[in-house]
């Protein structure tokens, strides 16, 4: 207990009467949230999204969205606050709510720019730097080694992409990125350095007047691409102070801190690059398609071994093994294995050794992993344990598949038209005390939440053609006519061909024995039919 105090203590001491201070999660590389951040260690919180503020008194406000609410419910600390964001409510939002304008705000210093600038227009900013011995970053595996994408996979070398990107920025000498997806993108290289993940930390610094161009990071790797010179990352801050020059970057992407050192800094009006980099030729298209079809056997080997008395944990586990019997490198996030009454939470992350499996249960996973060239997958499937369903499962899960099968059949390359598309149908479930608490989908690339395309009411994406993303709609409440609680779930990766026609990545069938097809319209039901007999891919 007095470490912990002595942990609040560092945060307030830095505060007079009447500051806050910022509390994020987020690793400045990856930025994802992560185990053993300060926030968690304060909060006790442990899901992937969410932010704290804290007050001279002590007192903790945990802010997060739907996604999170019975998770974080169930986890914090007893003395911590928790604010549930509202579907169509920001963080921001709700924090200018809950504090005045011009409050002193202490804020990391390495917050993304793109923050800093939101913030500095309610609040009297400050900056502080945590210490080392509080700093906690991304469990990194030191041992792993950086490759290069199989050429036959990726046919185009870094050379030709950059010759490429350079005509779409003319006036442009010096570039800084900081998007790691963008950079295995270009780069072609790939490493498993951290958990739920196939990027590894770095900065790239093109230079499209000299010869080369630098990529800085942890290791040196023993490889060499051409036009790409290798350098330290701890060598960044020194190189890039040394540079007179202007230099270009997306303020979403860079930190505060990393601003700060550039000596003539310009943003880039139109970035390019992640749209550039979400486009996957056919080649890549093929490998994740085999990739899938490892996840679906890895799958189905686990749905064989459903029995009674196994305990979430358990079933996590088998899941696991299961999907390294069938040579994936690593997962691609953390499964979500949850029984019953626990599939109502999201995101829920708490595989229970204590929650057993038992005649008559739902079981919803939500799982993924990673392959030779670093591409993520990611499936979510709702499983019956029994022999009949109770009819409000049934109607819950095949008002799901609706909102899938009309999403996936349509041509609306609208991200948000699209999200609305889902939201009307599973609406109807409403009246049972069921909602849809979270966008439509993400795009999915060499980390499994690469955008675009964000599938979601908020977003102004366009859907381009080979972008691979989610469509994962779903249900989530307590029955008002029988009082069971519950979740359902349905997600299967997808990508559009020339003519938007939607390609599923996953072929899984459905869990049979959950649909009413009373409820199915005639193309809804033969598209059921299709799929289940495996005739939509001949």
């Amino acid at each position: 207990m007095g470490s912990f105090k002595n942990m609040i203590g560092f945060y307030t001491d830095k505060l007079k009467e009447g500051e806050i201070l910022l509390l994020k999660s987020q690793d400045k590389y990856y930025k994802s949230h992560y185990n053993s951040s300060p926030l968690f260690d304060l909060t006790g919180f442990s899901g992937t999204s969410g932010e704290a503020i804290i007050e001279k008194s002590g007192k903790i406000t945990l802010f997060v969205d739907t996604r999170y609410h019975i998770l974080a419910q169930k986890q914090i600390f007893p003395h911590i606050n928790l604010y549930k964001l509202d579907l169509r409510e920001s963080f921001f939002d709700a924090f200018k709510k809950c504090y005045k304008k011009n409050t002193v705000l202490h804020l990391p210093f390495d917050i993304l720019l793109f923050d800093y600038l939101k913030y500095s227009k309610y609040f009297d900013l400050r900056k502080y730097k945590l210490k080392k011995s509080l700093l906690k970053n991304v469990d990194i595996n030191k041992k792993a080694s950086i490759f290069l994408v199989d050429s036959e996979v990726e046919k185009h070398n870094f050379e030709y992409k950059i010759e490429k990107l350079k005509k779409s920025y003319p006036n442009v000498n010096k570039m800084l990125v900081f998007d790691l997806d963008v950079i295995s993108y270009f780069t072609n290289l790939r490493c498993f350095q951290a958990k739920y993940s196939s990027n590894f930390r770095s900065v790239l610094f093109i230079d499209f007047k000299g010869e080369n161009h630098t990529l800085f990071l942890d290791k040196i790797p023993k490889l060499k691409v051409d036009k790409l010179n290798f350098l330290k990352l701890t060598s960044f801050p020194d190189f890039i102070k040394s540079v007179d020059d202007e230099i270009y970057f997306d303020h979403r992407d860079i930190s505060l801190e990393d601003f700060l050192m550039i000596n003539k800094p310009k943003e880039i009006k139109r970035n390019n690059l992640p749209l550039i980099a979400s486009i996957k030729p056919k080649s890549v298209i093929e490998d994740l398609n085999h990739s899938f079809c490892k996840l679906d056997l890895a799958l189905e080997s686990f749905r064989d071994k459903l029995k009674p008395g196994l305990s979430e944990y358990d079933l996590s586990q088998i899941f696991e093994e299961e999907l390294l019997k069938n040579e994936a490198k690593g997962l691609s996030f953390k499964t979500i294995l949850a029984l019953d009454e626990n599939s109502a939470s999201i995101h829920y992350s708490t595989c229970d050794k204590n929650k057993i499996l038992k005649s008559e249960s739902l079981i919803l996973i939500d799982c993924g992993g990673y392959w030779n060239n670093g591409y993520a997958t990611d499936i979510t499937r709702v499983f019956y344990f029994g022999l009949k369903p109770k009819a409000i499962y049934r109607k819950i899960y095949t008002n799901v598949l609706r909102a899938f099968i009309n999403c996936f059949l349509s041509k609306e390359t609208n991200a948000s038209k699209l999200d609305e598309l889902a939201r009307e149908i599973l609406s109807e479930s409403e009246k049972d005390g069921f909602y849809f608490s979270h966008g439509l989908g993400h795009g999915i690339g060499t980390s499994v939440h690469q955008n675009p395309p964000l599938l979601s009411f908020l977003s102004d994406d366009t859907i381009k053609p080979y972008q691979t993303h989610s469509i994962e709609p779903g249900l989530y409440g307590k029955s008002v006519s029988t009082g069971d609680e519950f979740g359902i779930r349905i997600e299967n990766c997808v990508y559009s061909d020339i003519n938007y026609n939607k390609i599923s990545l996953s072929k899984f069938p459905f869990e049979e024995r959950l649909i009413d097809y009373s409820l199915l319209n005639k193309t809804e039901t033969d598209f059921v039919r299709m799929w289940q007999e495996k005739t939509l891919w001949k």
